[in-house]
């Protein structure tokens, strides 16, 4: 039997924050623990009602405390950050940041002083991705610096990755591993019980366009809800969009113009019912790391029609699932979806690769196996390291 690890994740925002990144720290924790491993998460505790500590299964998650004010909350939560790594981070073999800036600085500050290995995950690409917020910081040089010293980053999308190498990390020391997504979750229905669904839902004879996600400015609904009235909106189909977010009023009152052919359903508890009873999955963005609502659309066997953001260009470039938009416009994403919704047999067909894709690449199993090997690889000195740290003998 493999030696247990002992694996500290350090995700600012974590539960009950649940984005995209913090969803994906939380599932890569409870598979691990799943693997044997022991997981504790440290976050900030950024409301007072929040606990201190409590275990979500079988990871321990601690909130350390930050003063959430501007010009306060950096300084503040670095400090309980730094003196958590001091006081506790030694019983640890690895540590896992999921946030790049000030975070990672000290992580990879203490991985130094200590000898353990840090890994850092990227959540994001493009001009609000975390390596650009990066560049933006103060001062910029210095942690600069302090990033390319990590011990290995996880890039989940390949322009994710050339970002990396540009800012100065290592190619051998950059790995592409995806989200993880719960295919045995995220699946699609049989026939029968589908149909059952759709009539629940209001949608039997209908063809569903479905949108899940944040409803802010670089979610490009806008331009989303512009192509839509360029269909016409087509006959006998509905776009649903599912989300919460700064931008909602603005899409509601857009929506309202497009009459019963669009339905804003709010927040979701829980999406998976409209991605078994979805058609296709459309994702307008103006920028993606990789999409954790992508990932869930094919795990359920949905195609796809996506801007070309980092993430979906890999998903659509290594699998025939779906299309991707010319542009970032509404003529490119009407164009984008326009063959799609007119062809079911190639919504079918693209259906049924979009899920075989999510199996192969982003099961949760696949990725936790690929994170834990690049853990033990770095422990055991058997995987380039950015300084001469003495391997950690797990016996």
């Amino acid at each position: 039997m493999r030696p247990t690890l002992r694996i500290l994740m350090v995700s600012p925002q974590f539960r009950p924050l649940v984005g995209g990144y913090e969803r994906s720290a939380e599932r890569l924790a409870l598979a691990l623990c799943e693997r044997g491993h022991r997981v504790t998460v440290v976050a900030e505790r950024r409301e007072a009602a929040w606990p201190r500590s409590e275990s979500i299964g079988a990871v321990e998650l601690i909130r350390l405390r930050c003063i959430p004010r501007p010009r306060w909350h950096m300084l503040s939560a670095g400090l309980s950050l730094l003196a958590f790594l001091l006081l506790h981070g030694w019983r640890f073999d690895v540590v896992h940041v999921h946030q790049a800036g000030w975070t990672a600085a000290l992580c990879v500050v203490f991985g130094r002083l200590s000898g353990r290995p840090v890994v850092l995950k990227l959540a994001g690409s493009g001009p609000e991705g975390s390596l650009a917020v990066l560049a933006r910081a103060r001062p910029a040089l210095l942690l600069a610096s302090l990033h390319r010293r990590v011990d290995a980053l996880i890039a989940t999308s390949s322009r994710m990755a050339q970002e990396a190498e540009q800012l100065g990390i290592p190619a051998e020391r950059v790995e592409r591993i995806g989200n993880p997504v719960d295919t045995g979750r995220f699946r699609p229905l049989e026939p029968e019980p589908r149909d059952r669904l759709r009539a629940e839902l209001g949608l039997a004879g209908i063809t569903v366009v479905l949108f899940t996600g944040r409803l802010s400015p670089e979610k490009n609904l806008a331009a989303l809800l512009d192509a839509w009235a360029q269909l016409g909106p087509p006959a006998n189909a509905v776009l649903a969009l599912a989300g919460d977010g700064p931008e909602r009023s603005a899409v509601e009152a857009r929506a309202a113009g497009l009459g019963a052919s669009v339905r804003c359903l709010g927040a979701l508890a829980d999406p998976l019912a409209w991605y078994q009873a979805a058609d296709l999955f459309v994702l307008p963005s103006l920028y993606e790391g990789l999409s954790n609502s992508l990932l869930e659309a094919i795990a359920c066997g949905l195609p796809v029609v996506s801007t070309p953001v980092s993430g979906s260009e890999d998903v659509l470039g290594e699998a025939d699932v779906g299309r991707l938009a010319g542009g970032f416009d509404a003529s490119a994403l009407a164009a984008g979806l326009a063959p799609l919704l007119q062809d079911a047999a190639r919504r079918s067909r693209c259906g049924a690769a979009a899920r075989e894709h999510a199996l192969a690449r982003f099961s949760q199993e696949r990725v936790t196996e690929q994170v834990e090997a690049l853990y033990r690889a770095l422990c055991t000195g058997s995987r380039t390291r950015a300084g001469s740290h003495t391997p950690i003998d797990r016996a």
